[in-house]
C-alpha cells in the first residue's frame, strides 16, 4: 500500500534508510548438495583460489550465495575445454576490475586456435568411428603403403633421378625454400618470409629458425648458398641435371647472416619461385663439401637431409622404399609417420585386395586402364584431373633432312590418328596434346591453334612437295623410332600410322635408363619421350626449346632454333604482370604449333585411388611441384594431413 515500507529478506526500508540483511550462509553440505560438487572438489577449488575462503561458523565452512553462481562459471568454463588456471585468469580479472569483455578477448586469441583444432580432431575422429562400425580391419598407425608409377627407379639423391618421381622422393628427405599446397600458391617452408626488390633481380630469404639437419647439425643461409655454388660452379654443375634448370637466371647468392640469404638475378624473372626457390634442394654442406661427384655418390650422406622423412630403406633392383617421419622437423611430426612406396607386378589388384593403401599409373598402363572402372571396396574413393604430362613425339633437327624442315614434321603431324591414340593406349582416359607444348588444361593455352587432324592426303603432299615421293613399294624414308618399354604400344601405333603415308619406321624399344640415355646425347632420329612439365609455369616452353636453355638434355630439342621464339621466351621472362605476359606465350606456342619441333602425342588423365580412411588428404598441385611433377604425391600433405596451409 502506499505509505507503507517495503520488505524482502534481502533489505528493508526503516526510516527512510536502506539497510542490508546479511545473506544467509550456505553449509559445505549444502553447496555440495545444489552443485553436485564433492566437499573435496570445493576445497580444492578454495585452494586453488578458485573460490573465496570460507567463513568459519563453529568451526565448519560457510559459504556466501553467491559462490553458487561463481561454482556454474567454473563447470562451464571446465566443459568448454579451459583449464582452472585460465579460468582463476579471467575470474580474478574480473575482481581486479578488467572488464570481463576485455579479458573474454584476450583468452579467445590464445584458445579460439586450440579449439579450431580441436574440431578438426573430433570430426577425424567421428570419421574414424563411423568408419569402425563397417570395417573389420581399421588402420590407425598412420602408416600408407603405395604403389604404382612413383616409386624409386633410382636411389633419392638429390642427383640420381632426372625424372619427376625420383625427385619428388628426394624433396620427402630434402627441403627447399618455398613449396606448394593445393591452392598452387608458394607456402613459406624452409624461409620463413621472403622479399622481392622493385627491380625485381634481387630476393631476400629469412630462414626458419631452428631448423635441423637430420644428424642434428644446424642449417644455416651458408648451406643455402653453398647449394647454389654447387649446382652453379661446382660438381653439381658437370652434368645437366632437373634442380640446375632456371638457374642460368642466378648471378650471385650471399648469406650475409645465419638466417638470410640474398639471391641476385641477372635479369627479372617471373618463374623465380617456381624453377629456383620452389625447386632448388638445399644440401648440408658439411656433407657434399666432401663429394667430388654427385651423379655417382651413393653413401648414406646423400640421403641425409632436413626434410620430413628418413630413407630406412631402398631396393635397387625393385625400386620398393620407406620413409619414417622425422621426429624433430622445423614443422613438428609429420602426420603420415611412415610411407612405403612398393614395386607389385599388379598393385590395382593389391589395392582391391587391401593390401596397399593407394594406387595410381602412368596413363599408358594398360592393365591399370583396362581394369580401373572395376575396382571397389568399402572405403574406396578416386580422385582425377586432367593431365600435365605427356607422351611426345621428338625431331632431332640437328639430324639433317628432311627433320630439319618443318614441312616433314607437319607431314608427319598430318599422318598421325591422335585421337586414335587415345583410344587406344590410354583407353579414352585422356586427350590429344597441344601442339603449342602446354598443358590443354593449363591457363595460358593459347586459342585457335593448329588441330593437325588426321589428313593422309595433306600429309602425302607436304612430303610430294619436300622431294620424298613414294617408290614402288610405297617407301618414302625410312628411320628408326626410339622409345622406352613403357611407349612400346604408343610407338607401335605410330610406326603404323606413319606406315600409310610410306614413312617406315623400325621401332626400338629400350629399357628406361638406356633409352634417357639415348635421348640425352642427341643419338636419335624420332623419339617418343615422356615428361610432366605442361601445366605449371609458362617458362617451361623456354627451358624446353630454347637453344640457350641449360635443361636436362632428355627433354629438349636438338637443333632448333627460331629467333622469333627466343626474342619473347626472353621478353616473356621479365614481364610485369600476367596479362602482359599471357600476349608473349600465345604467340610463343602459335610459333612452336608451325615449326613442330615436338609433336604432343596425348596427355592421361591424372587419376589416384585410396582408402580414405587411411588418409584423405590427397591432392594434385595445380602446376605441379618442381614445376614439372604433376602427380599427387605431395609432401605438404602427408606433412600436415591438409590440403591447404600450415
Amino acid at each position: 500500500m502506499p505509505g507503507e515500507p517495503v520488505t524482502s529478506s534481502r533489505l528493508q526500508v526503516k526510516e527512510g534508510v536502506l539497510e542490508h540483511q546479511q545473506p544467509e550462509l550456505l553449509a559445505i553440505g549444502e553447496v555440495a548438495r545444489r552443485t553436485g560438487l564433492a566437499h573435496s572438489a570445493l576445497r580444492y577449488y578454495e585452494a586453488e583460489g578458485l573460490l573465496e575462503a570460507a567463513e568459519r561458523v563453529g568451526g565448519q565452512r560457510r559459504y556466501a550465495p553467491r559462490v553458487l553462481r561463481r561454482l556454474e562459471v567454473i563447470d562451464l568454463a571446465k566443459r568448454a575445454g579451459f583449464s582452472l588456471a585460465e579460468v582463476r585468469e579471467l575470474l580474478d580479472a574480473s575482481e581486479e576490475g578488467v572488464p570481463a569483455s576485455q579479458r573474454w578477448q584476450e583468452l579467445a586469441e590464445r584458445k579460439l586456435p586450440e579449439v579450431e583444432a580441436l574440431i578438426h580432431r573430433a570430426r577425424a575422429m567421428r570419421r574414424l568411428l563411423r568408419s569402425g562400425l563397417s570395417c573389420a580391419c581399421l588402420r590407425l598407425d598412420r602408416n600408407i603403403l603405395f604403389a604404382g608409377s612413383d616409386r624409386c627407379w633410382s636411389r633419392p639423391s638429390p642427383f640420381a633421378s632426372g625424372r619427376g618421381p625420383g625427385l619428388v622422393q628426394a624433396g620427402l628427405l630434402f627441403d627447399t625454400l618455398v613449396w606448394k599446397d593445393a591452392s598452387g600458391r608458394f607456402l613459406p617452408w624452409l624461409a620463413a618470409s621472403w622479399q622481392r626488390s622493385r627491380d625485381g633481380r634481387r630476393w631476400t630469404f629469412r630462414l626458419r629458425p631452428g631448423v635441423r639437419w637430420h644428424d642434428g647439425r644446424p642449417l644455416t643461409a651458408q648451406d643455402v648458398a653453398f647449394t647454389f655454388e654447387y649446382l652453379r660452379h661446382g660438381p653439381g654443375s658437370t652434368r645437366d641435371a632437373i634442380p640446375r634448370q632456371g638457374l642460368e637466371v642466378v648471378a650471385s647468392v650471399e648469406a650475409p647472416s645465419a638466417d638470410t640469404v640474398v639471391v641476385r638475378l641477372t635479369s627479372p624473372s617471373v618463374s623465380f619461385e617456381e624453377w629456383v626457390a620452389g625447386r632448388v634442394l638445399v644440401l648440408p654442406e658439411h656433407v657434399w663439401s666432401q663429394i667430388d661427384d654427385p651423379f655417382l655418390a651413393a653413401g648414406p650422406g646423400t640421403v641425409m637431409g632436413s626434410g620430413p622423412y628418413r630413407l630406412v630403406s631402398y631396393d635397387e633392383g625393385s625400386g620398393s622404399c620407406a620413409y619414417d617421419a622425422n621426429p624433430d622437423y622445423f614443422l613438428g611430426l609429420p602426420y603420415v609417420r611412415r610411407l612405403e612406396l612398393l614395386a607389385l607386378p599388379d598393385p590395382l589388384a593389391a589395392f582391391h585386395r587391401g593390401e596397399i593403401d593407394a594406387v595410381n599409373a602412368g596413363g599408358e598402363d594398360a592393365a591399370f586402364n583396362a581394369s580401373f572402372g572395376a575396382v571397389r571396396h568399402r572405403t574406396f574413393a578416386t580422385m582425377t584431373a586432367r593431365g600435365e604430362w605427356t607422351r611426345a613425339l621428338y625431331f632431332n633437327l640437328s639430324a639433317g633432312f628432311p627433320l630439319d624442315d618443318r614441312r616433314f614434321r607437319q607431314a608427319v603431324a598430318y599422318a598421325i590418328d591422335r585421337d586414335e591414340l587415345v583410344r587406344q593406349v590410354l583407353y579414352g582416359r585422356g586427350e590429344p596434346g597441344s601442339v603449342g607444348g602446354l598443358a590443354p588444361s593449363h591457363p595460358m593455352v593459347a586459342p585457335d591453334l593448329p588441330q593437325y587432324r588426321r589428313d593422309l592426303s595433306r600429309s602425302a603432299a607436304l612430303l610430294d612437295a619436300l622431294g620424298l615421293p613414294p617408290s614402288t613399294t610405297g617407301r618414302r624414308w625410312t628411320a628408326t623410332l626410339y622409345g622406352s618399354e613403357a611407349s612400346a604400344g604408343a610407338a607401335a601405333l605410330v610406326a603404323a600410322q606413319l606406315g600409310e603415308v610410306g614413312i617406315e619406321l623400325e621401332v626400338e624399344v629400350l629399357p628406361l635408363g638406356a633409352a634417357d640415355a639415348l635421348t640425352a646425347a642427341g643419338r636419335y632420329q624420332m623419339a617418343l619421350i615422356g615428361h610432366g612439365g605442361l601445366g605449371g609455369d609458362p617458362d617451361w616452353l623456354r627451358l624446353q626449346l630454347s637453344a640457350t636453355s641449360r635443361a636436362a638434355a632428355r627433354i629438349r630439342v636438338h637443333g632448333y632454333r627460331n629467333p622469333s621464339f627466343e626474342d619473347l621466351a626472353a621478353r616473356q621472362l621479365a614481364a610485369p604482370d600476367a596479362e602482359v605476359r599471357r600476349r608473349l606465350v600465345h604467340p610463343m606456342q602459335r610459333i612452336v604449333a608451325e615449326d613442330l619441333p615436338v609433336l604432343g602425342l596425348y596427355v592421361p588423365t591424372r587419376v589416384i585411388a585410396f582408402d580414405e580412411q587411411v588418409f584423405d588428404a590427397w591432392y594434385f598441385t595445380p602446376g605441379g611441384v618442381w614445376g614439372a611433377y604433376p602427380g599427387a604425391l605431395n609432401k605438404h600433405a602427408l606433412v600436415t594431413g591438409r590440403t591447404v596451409g600450415l
